[in-house]
């Protein structure tokens, strides 16, 4: 074998691409008498070696993507006009730092899940960083959010969808996530709200391809387009029967992403080979974009006009009184850090055998390293008493008003049933 001497970084880069190996691992190599591309993927100090051969050679291969590529640009001429909303770029420092400043984390800690991220500025950086570690322990997605903004909404009045300029800088699987883009057509911010998944790895090649005039840049922005017209009313994760279609001539009170292990369906659907753990994605820009006969070009628009929004302790003390008494409430029976203990005590007897008394002792030993032995106890029977109480107060509640509110639903459901009148499914259908 000898190696390819005539293809491009960028060719091999766009064919690695092509076939979800990550550049950095990608080996190649030319075998003359078959004609054939073989690459193989994995550590170059290992022994342990993949290989796969194809039999069209490597200019062919690439030209039949830049042919793909090139076909469906002559389909339909459009002329794309974005309208940025949130900059993270370095432009205009203020922009770049109010834009960071208007969104908040979503996690799954709201369903017992012990997920975490955040959407950040970075610094001296061209982009924002929403990153984190989505875990599948009780949840299985990271969130995030615009806060709720001061005065009107974002007017979306002939705008044809959302746009974000963006790359994976974590990993080289973006397949492996099912990532959502959110919207909101209210002031509320419940569970229900109009979600679009979006192919990251499609906006990814495709901007390989572009690439082609730096060769150097393994991480080309990719930009995102996700159309009004695919955006479904959901419930989590869940489809909303007969849900309203999207309409945004009232203006969107709420622009967001999740990543998440659950694919949107009528029923509960998980991604079979979902990659739970670190993720960074980083993001320069997010707003909408418009759809004219042209030439097949794009203009960028500039200079974002960041909505102003409240702060998230203005937004709390705006909340209606009911809230502001159970939320309380909701926060110490879904306790982010009681989720986690939990999440630590399973992984002690599931993984490590230990009785629940032995793991209490070894929280007890693991703590007495930084705080000492009577204060690690105190504090692990404090921890033992409050969550004995937040049991108690979720099984009191649960037979005082969850399982007879099920009840009353159920009967009323099941009556409109019996006359013949259309009754909406159950969460459990």
């Amino acid at each position: 074998m000898k190696p390819i001497s005539f293809l491009s970084a960028c060719q091999l880069l766009a064919l690695s691409r092509a076939f979800t190996i990550p550049s950095s691992r990608l080996h190649y190599n030319y075998l003359t008498s078959g004609g054939k591309f073989v690459f193989g993927f994995g550590h170059q100090d290992h022994h342990k070696f993949f290989s796969r051969s194809i039999s069209v050679s490597p200019h062919r291969e690439f030209e039949a993507l830049k042919t793909k590529q090139r076909d469906s640009k002559t389909t339909t001429s459009l002329h794309v006009t974005t309208t940025p909303v949130f900059d993270f770029t370095l432009k205009n420092a203020t922009t770049k730092q109010k834009s960071a400043n208007s969104f908040e984390r979503i996690d799954d800690a709201i369903m017992g899940g012990i997920s975490q991220s955040s959407l950040r500025d970075v610094p001296d950086k061209d982009y924002a960083s929403w990153s984190g570690v989505c875990r599948t322990d009780g949840g299985g997605f990271c969130g995030t959010r615009t806060l709720p903004f001061k005065s009107a909404p974002l007017n979306a009045t002939n705008q044809d969808g959302v746009f974000m300029d963006c790359n994976l800088a974590s990993d080289d699987e973006p397949e492996k996530r099912i990532w959502k883009f959110t919207v909101r057509t209210d002031t509320s911010r419940g569970e229900m709200v109009y979600q679009a998944q979006f192919d990251l790895k499609a906006a990814i090649d495709k901007a390989t391809l572009n690439s082609n005039a730096d060769t150097s840049d393994t991480h080309p922005w990719a930009r995102v387009m996700v159309p009004f017209d695919q955006f479904q009313l959901v419930r989590g994760p869940r489809l909303v029967p007969d849900g309203p279609k999207l309409d945004v001539s009232g203006g969107i009170f709420q622009i967001g992403m999740t990543l998440s292990k659950f694919q949107i369906a009528a029923n509960t659907t998980q991604l079979e080979d979902f990659r739970p753990g670190y993720f960074n994605l980083h993001i320069q820009s997010i707003g909408f974009y418009r759809n004219e006969a042209g030439d097949n070009g794009v203009t960028n628009g500039s200079g974002a006009k960041v909505p102003d929004t409240f702060t998230k302790k203005e937004a709390e003390s705006k909340r209606p009184l009911v809230l502001k008494f159970l939320l309380p409430v909701a926060k110490l029976l879904f306790s982010e850090q009681a989720n986690r203990r939990r999440s630590a005590m399973n992984i002690l007897r599931e993984k490590r055998g230990l009785t629940r008394p032995k793991a209490i002792l070894f929280g007890i030993r693991s703590r007495r390293m930084a705080m000492g032995l009577l204060p690690s106890v105190m504090k692990t029977l404090g921890i033992i008493g409050v969550d004995a109480f937040r049991t108690g107060l979720k099984t009191l509640l649960k037979i005082v008003f969850v399982y007879p509110s099920k009840l009353v639903v159920a009967a009323v459901r099941n009556c409109r049933k019996m006359l013949g009148m259309k009754a909406k499914p159950s969460s459990a259908e």
